[in-house]
Parts: structure tokens; C-alpha cells; sequence
């Protein structure tokens, strides 16, 4: 393993940590939202990958809608499975405004997550989920990118859930434990705009 990896993924971390703090603390002075606010908001790393259909898509290509991001793995027995379902309740709470979002999951686990693999893991949620694999360099970078720390070959993992905008910024984190409602009332006051 590269010895920088660690060091820079420690510096995204902690970048991702101070913008969530800003964002909590502007989040407490700015009621309306529910999750940590990023202000101003931080353009999302794209990346292109394996999607679940065993082709390849950019995060760029969900442009126009809101997108919410989660890291996981598909044999995950708790965290990963309870974030899908919460996003699921989000989609099916958004009723007519669904389909202005995509849930887009991104593997830690790349020897194990297969595109059939994610592909069956995300049918028992929604069928409009969006996941990704890949080889583990490209992933390594784009964990990287987005502050996640992944371990024990991808069984420990931070555990954020990312809001992008349409434009393709990074609006808002939330943590796995966030109940839909309050994404859904940050969704829908978003959505007024």
C-alpha cells in the first residue's frame, strides 16, 4: 500500500470532519435543514465506474437531479442494509418528486461486490438504485476524494451519506443513523426552490 495514502485520506478526513462542524454549527443558526449544511458547497469529485449492469457511468451522468451517495458493502449485515432501507422510505416519501433523485452506492468491498452482486443487493430496495464497483485503485482514490475511510478490506467504513445538488455539488452530509423524515423535509424544502 502506498504509504501517502494514508496520511492524504487522514487530511480529506479531516476536511470533511471541519466542513461537517461548519455545516452542523451553520445548520443550528439555519433551522429550515435537517442535515449538516456545506457552505458554500464543495464540488463532488466525479469518478466513473462499473455499474450494477456490468457497464461503466460517471457520478456526472445523474447531473439535473439530486443525488444521495452512500459507501458501503453488500454483505454488510447491519449499517449498509439499514442506510438502503432508509433511502428506499426517502424515495417512496418523495412520491411524485422521486424521481428527481438518484441513489447512487459505491462498493468498499471491490473483491467481493460484483456488478450481480450489488446488482441483487440494490434490488431489495429500489429498483432505480445506482451502484458502482471497480478495481481497487480507482476506488482507493475516490474514498479518498470523499474523506471515507475503508478497512479491514472494506468491512469498516465511515458511514456519511452525501446530498449532492443538481449543479454537482456536496450540499449536505448526513450520518446512517439520520431517519428519513428529515431528509425528506431537507428534500422537499430543496425542491422549492
Amino acid at each position: 500500500m502506498d504509504k501517502k495514502f494514508p496520511i492524504i485520506a487522514l487530511g480529506l478526513l479531516a476536511i470533511v470532519g471541519i466542513a461537517t462542524v461548519i455545516g452542523f454549527i451553520y445548520n443550528r443558526s439555519n433551522l429550515s435543514y435537517r442535515g449538516s449544511v456545506i457552505n458554500p458547497p464543495l464540488p463532488a469529485p466525479d469518478f466513473t465506474l462499473t455499474n450494477q449492469a456490468g457497464g461503466t457511468s460517471s457520478l456526472s451522468d445523474y447531473r439535473g437531479k439530486y443525488i444521495l451517495l452512500f459507501f458501503g458493502f453488500t454483505t454488510c449485515t447491519d449499517e449498509c442494509p439499514a442506510t438502503m432501507a432508509v433511502l428506499s422510505i426517502v424515495r417512496e416519501q418523495l412520491s411524485k418528486n422521486a424521481d428527481k433523485i438518484q441513489v447512487v452506492f459505491v462498493t468498499t468491498d471491490p473483491a467481493r461486490d460484483t456488478p450481480v452482486a450489488i446488482s441483487t443487493f440494490l434490488e431489495r430496495f429500489d429498483p432505480t438504485f445506482i451502484g458502482f464497483t471497480g478495481d481497487q485503485a480507482p476506488l482507493q482514490k475516490i474514498w479518498s476524494d470523499y474523506g471515507v475511510t475503508v478497512l479491514d478490506g472494506g468491512e469498516t467504513h465511515s458511514l456519511t451519506i452525501y446530498l449532492i445538488n443538481p449543479q454537482g455539488d456536496i450540499q449536505m452530509t448526513y450520518p446512517s443513523t439520520t431517519t428519513p423524515d428529515d431528509i425528506v423535509a431537507d428534500l422537499n424544502s430543496l425542491l422549492k426552490k
